[in-house]
């Protein structure tokens, strides 16, 4: 019997396991009939990326699988399938939301079209991808590919305007390239293990990789956009490197990147933040992730912030419940229960 809803069927292929909040889904044709496989995996596809339309290599034969998981700010789906050919139409870009694919390919190949380039990814190779254009995607048998979905602002804080960038390989061999795609890869297994907060730094440096990879291979890219780059990246890494000092200042900070105060709050405001607020922001991401270690409960909140670099509490505090929408103390007990809740859920599914 064909189906005339497949979503209302996917119930009986999904498994669906609570992670930090949200849902971890994956779906293989497998367990569906022969004649409504490729419909089915079409369908969860577009749900768990952006709406495209598709045509299988060979509709009786075909096989395809999607996972999609939970990454902080950003969304992650590993897409499998043995031959299809994907493009967007003018109506489906523009339903769709500012947001930009990171494409590593992970087996097999691809042929990416956009902005007049093509780009032929072969198993470690990387491209970006604008969802505000038209794209065609032609994959082989055996293609898979990771799929990072993150918001363009955070792209174009780092790379300028994303079009002069998509559809252009990244080496995934060698270098800069490897560095990034080994990087990516390993996130599936790793995501579930970290908290919300971790996971957003970690969306954000996987964008600061994927941007020095660009720059690097890139022989035509502008000296000015090379070295505001690698500014920005070297200024991070000395807040970074700072975050448990109390007594470091921003003046501190800039003259170890190199560069004034001034110009270090320039190169932040492309991400709408400021050299004091990065620093700030940064260690409170630190005190999400030690409120919602279950193995730092003998931790009192007061050592928590005080070892990430906070010289007064209450400061501390309303810093927090500003960055977070709740006290840390409540924080806190919310991380566990969600944990408890997950634990429960996983002893039943046993």
């Amino acid at each position: 019997m064909r189906w005339g809803n497949y979503a209302e069927h996917a119930s009986k292929f999904l498994g669906d396991v609570v992670i930090n909040r949200a849902i971890t889904t994956t779906v293989n044709t497998s367990s569906v009939h022969p004649r409504d496989r490729f419909d089915y995996w079409h369908e969860m596809a577009c749900q768990a990326m952006v709406p495209f339309e598709c045509r299988p290599r060979d509709r009786s034969a075909f096989e395809g699988e999607v996972r999609s998981v939970p990454f902080g700010n950003a969304s992650l789906t590993l897409s499998g399938n043995n031959g299809v050919t994907t493009w967007r139409t003018a109506k489906q870009v523009a339903q769709s939301k500012d947001t930009v694919f990171i494409c590593a390919q992970t087996a097999g190949a691809t042929r990416i079209n956009q902005n007049g380039r093509d780009a032929f990814l072969q198993c470690g190779d990387l491209t970006l991808v604008d969802n505000a254009v038209p794209s065609e995607f032609v994959s082989t048998v055996g293609s898979k590919k990771l799929v990072v979905e993150v918001d363009r602002k955070e792209c174009e804080a780092r790379l300028g305007r994303v079009t002069q960038w998509t559809a252009q390989r990244i080496d995934g061999s060698g270098g800069a390239g490897a560095l990034v795609s080994n990087f990516i890869q390993l996130l599936p297994a790793q995501i579930p293990l970290l908290s919300e907060a971790a996971q957003s730094q970690i969306a954000h440096q996987l964008i600061d990789l994927v941007a020095v990879a660009l720059a690097e291979g890139d022989g035509t890219a502008s000296a000015r956009s090379s070295a505001r780059l690698i500014s920005l990246l070297r200024l991070k890494s000395v807040v970074d490197a700072n975050l448990t000092n109390a007594h470091v200042t921003c003046e501190e900070l800039a003259a170890a990147a190199g560069i004034s105060v001034r110009y270090a709050n320039q190169l932040l405001d492309a991400e709408q933040t400021s050299l004091q607020r990065l620093l700030f922001s940064r260690r409170i991401a630190k005190c999400q992730e030690a409120l919602a270690d279950p193995s730092q409960t003998h931790r009192q909140i007061s050592d928590i912030a005080y070892s990430w670099g906070f010289a007064d509490v209450s400061h501390f505090g309303r810093l927090f419940k500003n960055a977070t929408g709740m006290t840390p103390r409540s924080y806190r007990k919310h991380a566990f229960d969600a944990l408890h809740c997950v634990n429960g859920h996983h002893l039943r599914s046993i």
